[in-house]
């Protein structure tokens, strides 16, 4: 009698802890969601997924996330991520300006934590303690918010660690989703602004337009995003750019690129690496956003323009040597190489 009622007892317990809990499965994701949480359509814009639960203070917790299937030619995912975290700093607060960071607890994922930060900051008017943690899970990338009351941090954070950590790609091999091109380019008018007002002050620039090629026999379709950047020199860089690549495609020497840059144009060309630096992330960007395009998006151009619109030039990236550079298949060694994948106006 005593075996069964210890057998009673394990299996009421494990029917209470299933009632208390729920796990939710989606062809794109999974997650276990902890008891009292529900799912909410209100969510804000850039996620897809939200849940939320009633404090007993009667204000809300939530966790919302984005999650996205990254093509295979981004490859895999720098091994020193400390720049992404500047950079991500700088679109948090660009967005939150009363933003301050706190001390961030990191949990345990399913995947590789790229970054992991979290926030003081004022959102609608509330005042929220927010955490993001973004990691790639197989080839699944998840951005998840987890917010609440400041004061409220502490009651929520054990939920908030449980549904991160349970928190992976569905069942179905990841694919990317088909994507129209009228999808894409919404997608990047949306997007691409966060990412070029994290730049830093000196390199500070605004999203001037973003266009696909319509299919065309004679031309390959091409990416077109445009850019103002925000300075004087910014043709000069260009010009210095464009010569300085010329000049390593030919294969010339350090000594012979220093002697060969005109007057004019030399410091201008000392700002070249970090020029092609952020045109580089604008289009490495993009491209995730236009694999899905169907038929596929073969170039990625990125066109300078000066703040009235007139335009400078353009920097013109091949798919298959994009995917070459994302993947690190090149290096920054490999500069005869990775010149010539760049083709100038």
């Amino acid at each position: 009698m005593q075996l069964l009622t210890i057998v009673f007892v394990f299996f009421a317990f494990i029917s209470l802890v299933a009632k208390a809990q729920q796990v939710v499965k989606e062809k794109a994701y999974q997650l276990l969601v902890p008891a009292g949480w529900e799912q909410t359509k209100n969510v804000p814009q850039g996620v897809e997924v939200g849940f939320r639960k009633r404090l007993p203070t009667g204000e809300y917790a939530t966790c919302f996330f984005h999650h996205e299937v990254m093509p295979a030619e981004a490859g895999a995912p720098p091994s020193d991520t400390s720049g992404m975290k500047v950079q991500w700093d700088s679109m948090i607060r660009n967005k939150y300006p009363d933003m301050r960071p706190v001390n961030s607890e990191v949990p345990q994922v399913n995947g590789k934590i790229l970054i992991n930060a979290s926030y003081d900051l004022t959102d609608g008017g509330e005042k929220v303690r927010r955490r993001y943690t973004y990691f790639l899970s197989d080839r699944t990338a998840f951005i998840v918010q987890c917010s609440t009351p400041p004061t409220q941090w502490a009651t929520a954070l054990g939920d908030f660690d449980k549904i991160v950590s349970s928190l992976k790609p569905g069942s179905e091999k990841s694919q990317i989703a088909p994507k129209s091109d009228q999808a894409a380019v919404a997608d990047l008018k949306r997007l691409l602004p966060t990412l070029v007002h994290s730049f830093p002050s000196q390199w500070a620039c605004s999203l001037n337009d973003v266009g696909i090629t319509p299919n065309s026999a004679r031309a390959k379709r091409t990416l077109e995003i445009k850019i103002a950047f925000n300075r004087s020199d910014a043709k000069d860089i260009y010009n210095a750019t464009k010569s300085l690549f010329g000049m390593i495609k030919q294969g010339k020497t350090d000594a012979e690129l220093n002697s060969s840059i005109p007057a004019g144009l030399q410091s201008a060309a000392s700002n070249s690496g970090e020029f092609i630096k952020y045109i580089g992330q604008v289009w490495g960007a993009a491209s995730g956003y236009v694999a899905g395009c169907n038929p596929v998006i073969e170039y990625y151009t990125v066109a300078i323009v000066d703040p009235g619109g007139k335009r400078i030039g353009s920097v013109t990236v091949s798919r298959d040597d994009a995917s070459a550079i994302l993947s690190g298949k090149v290096t920054p060694a490999d500069g005869r190489r990775i010149a010539g994948m760049y083709q100038f106006e």
